[in-house]
Parts: structure tokens; sequence; C-alpha cells
């Protein structure tokens, strides 16, 4: 294969139609690492900015998604190492506020799913980074083990048993946290 050199406006052209392509992709997982929108948002910037200078060490015979992926997962583990606090319910209260309950049908059942989702947010922040990691990789994102393994660069036994076990942990962690999630629906 002849390795092609490309002028530097070439370079970002093609960075940029490549971004352009993850940009959501990157996003959504900012998003389920690190809890909020503002944070996603700060470190999605942070991962283009990263993946842009590191562009000329992007080996071409990866896929250029999970290239960035992984860059993005490194840049949410980094913040959250930075900062090691839990996403408290008082702060996800202010940052999603309260909605009056609607009287309608169908409207305890939306209540409940909000409910869920919350739980569900609040399980994912008491994960430990790695495994939060994966459950946002696989589950969330809907990666193939195959793609989380050369984004961790790891054998594909090990990322399927680390899988499972983090899926377990949410799962004791869930259970734990209200009967919204029986053992049939974690």
């Amino acid at each position: 294969m002849e390795l092609k050199l490309f002028s530097r406006k070439q370079n970002a052209e093609h960075f940029e139609r490549l971004a352009a392509e993850c940009e959501r992709q990157v996003y959504a997982a900012c998003y389920h690492m690190m809890g909020n929108r503002e944070d996603a948002m700060d470190c999605a910037q942070e991962t283009m900015l990263r993946a842009f200078r590191a562009f000329d060490s992007f080996r071409r015979d990866a896929q250029f998604s999970t290239w960035i992926t992984r860059i993005a997962m490194n840049v949410c583990v980094d913040e959250l190492r930075k900062r090691k606090e839990a996403l408290s319910l008082e702060k996800m209260q202010e940052e999603t506020g309260f909605d009056i309950p609607d009287e309608s049908p169908g409207a305890y059942a939306r209540l409940e799913e909000k409910e869920r989702m919350r739980l569900l947010k609040e399980g994912l922040a008491a994960l430990p980074d790695d495994a939060r990691q994966l459950i946002v990789m696989r589950d969330m994102q809907g990666m193939a083990y195959e793609e989380i393994a050369g984004v961790l660069e790891l054998p594909l036994g090990t990322v399927k048993s680390r899988i499972n076990r983090a899926r377990e942990k949410l799962s004791t962690i869930l259970k734990k946290s209200s009967e919204l999630f029986s053992s049939r629906s974690v």
C-alpha cells in the first residue's frame, strides 16, 4: 500500500469530512460517560481537538470511528479522574429540574420511565470508569465486541468477560436502587 502524503489543507479537509460523520457518535459517548450535556459538549470538543492534533498519527488501517471513539473515552476518563466526584441526586435535580405531573392517561408510565432513566444515569455514574466505558460502548453506542476490543486494545475474550462483569455490577446497583428495576428488566 502506497502512503499518500497530503498537504496541511488536504489533511484538514480530510479530517473534517471524517469527523463530521462521527460527531453524533462522539457526543453520545461523551454524554453517557459524563452524565450531562455541558460536560459532554466540553469532552466532545476536546476529543475533536485532540483527534485533529493527532490526525497525522492516525493509521489508515483502522476505522476512523474506532480511533476517535477511543480518544473520546480517554478524554472522558481523564476528566472523570480529575474530578472524582459522583453525580449526586441534588446535582441531577438541579440539571434536569422538576416537571409538574400530567394527569392525562399514560402520565404515570412516562413518569416511571423518566425515573427509570434517572436511576440508570445514577447507576452508570456509580460504576468504576472502566466498567461505565464498556457499558456505554456496547449497550448505548451499539459497538460490536470486536470494535470495542480494537478501541481498548484488549483481547476479544477479555472484553466480553469485562462487559459481562460491568453489566452484573450495574444490575446489582439498579436492583438496590428501586423496585422500578425488576430482575426481569435489568
